[in-house]
């Protein structure tokens, strides 16, 4: 009967020291997933212009072409868009949202955790081409 206890307490020891490792392996692993989370919501550039969600749209085309970009992706709701591009940067992806008759909000990422120096390049193109009306075909994504 002794050895039966002993052996269990052995055995529930060697799980406590053992599976100790494991769990704070997985609290610095959540915390290191959990730091990416917060750079990546950090990581965009934002910006609420007084332009049409329209004239916005179509800023966001002619930029992608003017800087040479790949369109991969181009989803337009009446309420919030969202296009990805490809370029030599990276991953491109704008986020568009309709905030009234001559207010867009919008936000622009390039790769996962950002980088501000080519969102602020991008940007600065955008701004150029507001007003500049339709370059893709809204139908088909496609340039005109």
């Amino acid at each position: 009967m002794k050895l039966k206890k002993l052996v269990v307490m052995v055995f529930g020891v060697f799980l406590v020291l053992t599976q100790t490792g494991c769990i704070l392996f997985g609290l610095a692993a959540a915390s290191a997933a959990g730091g990416g989370v917060v750079a990546y919501n950090k990581g965009d550039l934002e910006m609420l212009e007084p332009v049409s969600y329209e004239d916005a749209f179509n800023a966001v085309d002619a930029t992608i072409q003017d800087m040479g970009m790949a369109m991969q992706k181009r989803e337009k709701k009446p309420l919030a868009g969202i296009i990805k591009a490809k370029s030599h940067f990276g991953k491109v992806t704008y986020s568009l949202e309709n905030m009234g008759e001559k207010m867009t909000f919008i936000k622009i990422r390039v790769g996962t955790f950002g980088d501000q120096a080519v969102q602020r390049q991008i940007y600065a193109t955008l701004k150029t081409n507001y007003g500049s009306g339709p370059r893709v075909d809204p139908d088909t994504g496609l340039p005109k």
